[in-house]
C-alpha cells in the first residue's frame, strides 16, 4: 500500500442559528400529520464536531454525525450494549489475540465501492499512519506492528500494520500483541471503520465531505459552518431507513439549541440539567430520558503542574466539592453524586467505591491542602462553553475558595477548542468534562481515561500498575475474574485521583411532535435511522 495522506483541520468557527423566541407552553410543531413521511428531513441539534473522519474524531457530537454516516463490523444491542454483528458475519478467536473476521458482502460505500477488507485495512492504516496525526491513533497500539508504523522515537519501519492481513475480499485477520477479550466491543467504535479508495484519492475533500458505508450520506463539503446536510443512502445495506435524512445543526451550546428548538426549527436537542425542568413543564410527552445514568461529569485535573502532581492536594479538592448541594440547587435533582470511576449504565458500577473522598468534609480538605502546602499560583477551573457547566463550575469555585480561603477564576474554553487544549497542555487547570457511555464495560471508561495510552487521558495519568490491570482484565475470558481485576483497577484511580469524579445523569432530550419516534441509544451514536418523521 502506498504511503497515506495528510490532513488539516478546518478552521471555521460555527456559527450559531438564528435565534427567535415564541412563547412557550405548546408543543414546537413542524408538522402534526399522523402519517410518516419517509422523505422528510429529521433535523438534529449539535455542537461543533472536532472532525468528521473516523479515525480523527472524537467527542460526543463527532461521534455522532460519524455514527450517522459509517457503519462498522460491530455495533450495540441498545438495552443490553452487547455487542452484535453489523458489516461483520462473523468474529472468532480462539485465544482472543488473533481475530477471524469474515464480513458480510453486498455493503458499498456512498460513492459505490464495496466496502471489503481492504476498506477496514486501509482504515486503519490511515488512522496510525504519524504523518496524518489522528487523535484515535493509539486506539490501534495493541495490533502486531503499531510500534513500528508509528513508533515513540525515531522513524518509522513500516507503511502498513503486520497485524492486519487481509486474507481475500471478504476476509480479514488481526493479530494483537495481548490477547484482548474486549476487542469485539473496540471494534464497534467510529475510528474502526472502513474507508473507501477515494479518501486516499482525495485526503482533502474527503475530510470535509467523508464518504461513508452508513445510513446517511454527506450531500455537499462542510467547512465548519452551521449545518451538516446528509440524505438517506438508498443503498444501504443495514436496513431500512425512515426518513430522509438528517441535518445536523451546529450551536455554540446546548441551550441555544434548546431555545431554537422552541421556535420550531430543529427537531431533537440535548438538554443541560439546568433547562430540563423547563422542558419537561412546556412539553411533558416530548422529553426523552435514557433508563439509566448514561453520563458522568469529573474534573480532570493537570496531574503535571506543580501542586496538581500530589494525591493529597487532589483528595482536598475534591473533599472541598459539596456535590449533594449542587445536584439540589444548581441541577435539580437530576444527577447523582458519582460512587465510582465509570457509569452505572456500566457492568460492575459500585455504589460505594469512592466513599469519604466524594463527600463534602471541609475540615478535612483544608487539613489536606494545608500539610500538602497548597497550589503555587492562580486557581482556576476552566468550563466548556454551551455545555451549562459553568453554572456549576463556578459554585465549586465558591467552595474552594470557601474552604481553601484563596481567589478561584473561571475561564471559558469553546467546545472544539477543549480537548486540543488539553492534549497540548494549553489548558492549564483543572476542566469540566462529561463523558457518554459508548458500551457497558469499565473498560469503556477506564481505558480512553486513565489508561497511559487513553485517547481522553486529560489529566496525563500514568501508572504502570493500572496499565497491567486492564491488561490482565482484557485477556481473561473469566467475567468473574475480569470484574475483579477492573475493581482492583478503579480503586488505584481513586486512590490516585488524577480526576475528581462528581455525579452521573441520564442523556436527556427533547424532541419535536414530528419526531417522537426518538429514543435515546446510550450506545450507538448517531441511530437515527429507525425514526420515522410524521
Amino acid at each position: 500500500m502506498s504511503r497515506l495522506f495528510s490532513l488539516r483541520r478546518g478552521g471555521l468557527i460555527a456559527a450559531a442559528l438564528s435565534i427567535s423566541l415564541i412563547a412557550t407552553g405548546c408543543a414546537p410543531s413542524q408538522s402534526s400529520a399522523d402519517a410518516a413521511d419517509g422523505d422528510a428531513v429529521l433535523r438534529v441539534g449539535i455542537q461543533k464536531p472536532t472532525s468528521l473522519i473516523p479515525g480523527n474524531s472524537t467527542g460526543l457530537f463527532a461521534n455522532t454525525v460519524v455514527g450517522a454516516v459509517f457503519d462498522g463490523l460491530v455495533a450495540f444491542d441498545p438495552v443490553s450494549g452487547q455487542p452484535q454483528n453489523l458489516v461483520a458475519e462473523t468474529i472468532e478467536s480462539d485465544d482472543q489475540r488473533v481475530w477471524k473476521i469474515t464480513l458480510k458482502d453486498g455493503w458499498t460505500f456512498h460513492n459505490g465501492e464495496a466496502v471489503d477488507a481492504e476498506a477496514f485495512a486501509r482504515g486503519w492504516n490511515a488512522a496510525v499512519a504519524p504523518e496524518n496525526a489522528w487523535v484515535q491513533a493509539k486506539q490501534f497500539s495493541n495490533i502486531v506492528g503499531y510500534d513500528a508504523v508509528a513508533p515513540a522515537e525515531g522513524e518509522p519501519t513500516a507503511e502498513v500494520l503486520a497485524g492486519v492481513t487481509v486474507d481475500g475480499p471478504l476476509q480479514l485477520t488481526v493479530e494483537l500483541v495481548e490477547p484482548d477479550s474486549q476487542f469485539p466491543f473496540l471494534l464497534a467504535k467510529s475510528y474502526y471503520s472502513p474507508i473507501p479508495q477515494a479518501a486516499l484519492d482525495d485526503p482533502e475533500g474527503f475530510a470535509k465531505q467523508p464518504i461513508g458505508n452508513g445510513a446517511y450520506r454527506v450531500t455537499e463539503p462542510w467547512t465548519g459552518g452551521a449545518e451538516i446536510v446528509t440524505e438517506r443512502y438508498d443503498d444501504y445495506a443495514g436496513g431500512d431507513v425512515l426518513n430522509g435524512g438528517v441535518v445536523f445543526q451546529v450551536y455554540t451550546g446546548n441551550d441555544i439549541a434548546y431555545t431554537d428548538y422552541e421556535a420550531g426549527s430543529v427537531d431533537i436537542v440535548s438538554l443541560n440539567p439546568a433547562d430540563i425542568p423547563t422542558a419537561e413543564a412546556s412539553y411533558p410527552d416530548l422529553v426523552r430520558r435514557a433508563a439509566v445514568d448514561d453520563w458522568r461529569n469529573y474534573l480532570s485535573l493537570p496531574t503535571y503542574l506543580p501542586g496538581y502532581d500530589d494525591p493529597q492536594i487532589r483528595k482536598a479538592l475534591s473533599l472541598a466539592i459539596d456535590r449533594d448541594a449542587i445536584i439540589t440547587s444548581l441541577l435539580d435533582g437530576e444527577a447523582h453524586v458519582a460512587t465510582d470511576v465509570d457509569i452505572p449504565v456500566s457492568v460492575g458500577y459500585r455504589d460505594d467505591a469512592c466513599g469519604e473522598l466524594c463527600q463534602y468534609d471541609p475540615e478535612r480538605a483544608k487539613q489536606l491542602w494545608d500539610e500538602a502546602g497548597g497550589i503555587p499560583g492562580e486557581l482556576r477551573i476552566a468550563s466548556v462553553t454551551g455545555t451549562g457547566r459553568e453554572i456549576w463550575a463556578e459554585a465549586i469555585a465558591r467552595q474552594w475558595s470557601d474552604v481553601f480561603g484563596v481567589e478561584v477564576k473561571l475561564d471559558q474554553v469553546a467546545s472544539e477548542n477543549t480537548w486540543p487544549g488539553i492534549k497540548s497542555r494549553e489548558v492549564q487547570s483543572p476542566v469540566t468534562l462529561g463523558a457518554p457511555a459508548g458500551h457497558p464495560s469499565p473498560i469503556d471508561t477506564l481505558g480512553p481515561s486513565y489508561s497511559s495510552s487513553g485517547s481522553v487521558n486529560g489529566s496525563f495519568y500514568h501508572n504502570d500498575a493500572f496499565d497491567a490491570l486492564l491488561q490482565q482484565a482484557a485477556a481473561t475470558g473469566d467475567p468473574d475474574e475480569q470484574k475483579a481485576l477492573y475493581n482492583e483497577a478503579k480503586d488505584l484511580v481513586i486512590a490516585d485521583m488524577p480526576s475528581i469524579l462528581l455525579w452521573t445523569y441520564p442523556s436527556t432530550y427533547v424532541v419535536s411532535e414530528r419526531a417522537q419516534a426518538y429514543e435515546p441509544d446510550a450506545f450507538n451514536k448517531g441511530e437515527f435511522s429507525q425514526v420515522a418523521v410524521n
